[in-house]
């Protein structure tokens, strides 16, 4: 193999390396912003959950509330007496 062959031999190698760096930077961009992306929508599937859930809570416990304490006041019965 002549000099020329080992040269062009070297470019080829130090090419594929940085094709292969600059792949594997992209990948590890593309996966941050996915997993950024993820988060955000958990955050939000959450927030949403948690006020959806809270508004049921809060409501029922107010039910609850006014049942017990209805249940609680003293009945007088009206008799024809």
């Amino acid at each position: 193999m002549g000099k020329a062959a080992k040269a062009h031999r070297a470019k080829v190698a130090k090419r594929n390396a940085n094709m292969k760096v600059q792949e594997k930077r992209m990948q590890k961009l593309w996966q941050e912003a996915f997993e950024e992306q993820m988060n955000a929508m958990k955050e939000k599937f959450a927030a949403m959950s948690g006020e959806t859930m809270s508004g049921l809570t809060e409501s029922i416990e107010n039910e609850t509330e006014e049942t017990i304490q209805e249940e609680s006041e003293p009945t007088e019965s009206v008799s024809g007496e």
